[in-house]
């Protein structure tokens, strides 16, 4: 009998530890009012909340949660676990470096999620004035702006894995005229979705940078415009390791003074149903491809480059439905189009997340795109166009998809 209850008793404790075990080991939320708060709380509610981030981060444990209320924060902040740093919204929740220092480092090991937050006024002498990542990073409805370094990643230094989404890089720039990467510095695996790269400058890759060799550059941009940047070469995107891809996204607006306006590449690159116009350069104002690269257009539209549209080498292709405001892209494949007038509007706000151009009425790139239907360089289907419209258009009597990264919904 004793040796029955000894062995119920020890199955009562364990049935114990197993139901207070999942609350034993949930994460845990942290709050911060820079208002309000107060580093002496206990910083378990929003009335009992720390006053600085860096307290906040402090206390934390691994998959925990930083909830921060909206203020200005003048902190430069190292994130060492997997953590989530959640702002009230980017335009209120700001977190200033006060040009001391990067802002936010993300250590090695660490998996952290940024979301509506404003980053600004980081400087770094040498690289990623902004952000480093040196572990896993995403990006989410944030501002990363006015941020600085000597030599690259005005805005944010990638090294492993990082993903933006629905956010704003602006007004970065580099010390050094030699410098990469004004907004952005990637040397590994990066994903922008639905975001905007915008009047950052460098003497390379004005907007972003693409290098190379750490654990194989990947650059996919999808539904972004990237407009209003400057550079020695490439104004918009210089891309010189790995591959790249770009869908469904606007390249405008952006500069470079010896070559490679919109676009400088020297790896394998696919732009589909990607608009390009009005990039200018003393050389390959639209795109400069690098000999020995390869650079393919599907359904996109390249125009109104100062420098000529297409240059460099031979290797420029089409996949068919692209059109050129004249005659340097050679494109000659099914449905292409040289020597050809897009009819585009400006650069405006035509709803969704990003700014974009529309095709004016009577456009020769409505109803242009593949008939089989538009896809990326995977042979996906783009079943939204770069403002999250339905492609083809929804109330289209042929259904079929416009070139470029704008969709009319009408014919």
């Amino acid at each position: 009998m004793k040796s029955l209850m000894t062995t119920l008793a020890k199955l009562l404790v364990l049935g114990l530890f197993l139901a207070l075990a999942p609350a034993a080991l949930a994460s845990n939320t942290w709050y911060v009012d820079g208002v309000n708060g107060n580093d002496g709380n206990n910083c378990k509610s929003l009335k009992y909340a720390c006053k600085t981030i860096g307290h906040a981060i402090s206390l934390a444990s691994s998959g925990d949660s930083v909830l921060v209320a909206a203020a200005t924060y003048t902190e430069n902040l190292t994130i060492g676990i997997n953590l989530t740093v959640l702002g009230a919204n980017a335009s209120t929740t700001i977190i200033d470096g006060g040009a001391v220092n990067t802002v936010i480092t993300i250590s090695e090991t660490a998996q952290a999620i940024l979301s509506g937050l404003t980053i600004r006024n980081g400087y770094s002498q040498t690289y990623g004035g902004g952000i480093v990542n040196l572990g896993t990073l995403t990006i989410n409805n944030s501002v990363i702006t006015t941020n600085s370094a000597n030599y690259g990643g005005g805005g944010i230094e990638n090294f492993t894995t990082l993903t933006i989404n629905h956010s704003t890089f602006t007004g970065s720039s580099l010390s050094d005229q030699n410098g990469s990467g004004g907004a952005i510095l990637n040397w590994a695996v990066m994903t922008i979705n639905q975001s905007t790269i915008s009047g950052n400058s460098a003497g390379d890759g004005g907007g972003i940078y693409s290098g190379c060799c750490l654990t194989g550059t990947v650059t996919t941009i999808n539904d972004s415009t990237i407009s209003g940047n400057s550079g020695t070469w490439g104004g918009g995107i210089e891309i010189v390791g790995g591959t790249g891809a770009i869908n469904n996204s606007t390249i405008t607006g952006n500069s470079a003074t010896d070559g490679g306006g919109g676009i400088l590449s020297y790896v394998a690159l696919t732009i589909n149903n990607g608009t390009i116009s009005g990039n200018s350069s003393a050389a390959g104002g639209g795109i400069l491809e690098v000999s020995g690269a390869s650079a393919i257009f599907q359904n996109s539209i390249i125009a109104s480059s100062s420098g000529g549209n297409c240059l460099g080498g031979t290797t420029i292709t089409s996949d068919g439905y692209n059109l050129s405001s004249d005659d340097t892209c050679n494109f000659s494949n099914t449905g292409d189009m040289n020597n050809t007038n897009p009819q585009l509007g400006t650069l405006k706000n035509n709803g969704g997340p990003t700014q974009t151009m529309g095709e004016l009425s009577g456009s020769l790139t409505i109803d242009a795109g593949n008939p089989n239907g538009c896809t990326d360089g995977n042979g996906n289907p783009l079943t939204t166009d770069q403002r999250g419209a339905p492609r083809p258009g929804k109330y289209k009597q042929d259904k079929r998809c416009d070139m470029g990264a704008f969709e009319r919904q009408t014919d």
